[in-house]
């Protein structure tokens, strides 16, 4: 059975998430897990908590996520479990991962913030560091189905093979069309997009709706806005380049902030090529 892990702390944008991976889950017969990472307050850890006080405390979570859980498996009729964790964010779910066997992981998306910008949060991190497909909820999006994706495609980033088995994937998984958007400063970059092996080789085309789209233009996540609304798409998808630390001095990566100013669901796509 196919699973799908999705980070809840319970904040408006967590929740909506949540129900936006159930309705997939039904939609599609999969199987949900509720990660949840408990943090213990400032307030307690000054005041040196003893240990039943921590143990009362994942009580309550364990409840509060099997309640959820309970709730989830009534109205959606599907499989729900749960996976409390303490500790590094990353670290434990990568760990939640590999006991599930998860395909995909869901997590909401808040309204950026001051701090966000400058210090990321943990959807930014996970989409650079988790080697699985996320799908980044925006906290006002109910889920309607997935008619048309569109796929940002940058030439100057190299691709996988992994990558783009995640992307097909997710088109056949939804039945979706799907368009290969390209936005390049040069009009010498577009011959590479026609004639990219990894996007139109070595596989069955016939069964999905595709087109290529480029356009040139100096303001690449604008164009990709104005691309998202026109097209009227029901999920982007991007494959998030990590850049190292000469090349963060001038580059932020765009899929990151796609994440943040996306007025629709982001879907990551991980290299896996370490």
């Amino acid at each position: 059975m196919k699973t799908i892990i999705v980070c809840t702390d319970f904040s408006r944008e967590a929740e909506n998430a949540v129900h936006y991976a159930a309705s997939i889950a039904k939609e599609n017969q999969y199987n949900l897990v509720l990660f949840n990472l408990q943090s213990v307050s400032i307030h307690a850890l000054n005041a040196q908590a003893s240990a039943d006080f921590f143990y009362e405390q994942t009580l309550k979570n364990q409840k509060k996520l099997s309640d959820k859980a309970n709730e989830l498996n009534t109205i959606y009729s599907i499989e729900t479990e749960f996976h409390l964790a303490s500790g590094n964010f990353i670290e434990e779910l990568n760990n939640c991962i590999k006991i599930t066997n998860c395909d995909f992981i869901v997590m909401g998306m808040a309204e950026k913030t001051l701090e966000q910008r400058l210090l990321g949060n943990t959807v930014t991190k996970a989409i650079h560091r988790i080697k699985k497909p996320i799908l980044i909820v925006p906290g006002h999006i109910e889920y309607t189905g997935v008619r048309k994706m569109l796929f940002a495609y940058d030439t100057h980033k190299c691709m996988s093979w992994s990558a783009m088995n995640d992307i097909y994937y997710f088109i056949n998984e939804f039945n979706a069309e799907i368009e290969v958007f390209n936005v390049s400063e040069s009009l010498e970059d577009f011959t590479e997009v026609i004639q990219d092996i990894d996007l139109n080789s070595g596989y069955d085309m016939d069964d999905i709706k595709y087109s290529f789209k480029m356009i040139q233009s100096m303001e690449v996540v604008k164009a990709i806005e104005e691309e998202v609304k026109l097209t009227n798409a029901d999920l982007l998808t991007m494959i998030p380049y990590r850049y190292n630390l000469v090349e963060s001095l001038f580059h932020r990566s765009k899929t990151a902030i796609m994440a943040y100013k996306n007025k629709v669901p982001l879907l990551s796509i991980p290299l896996n090529i370490d």
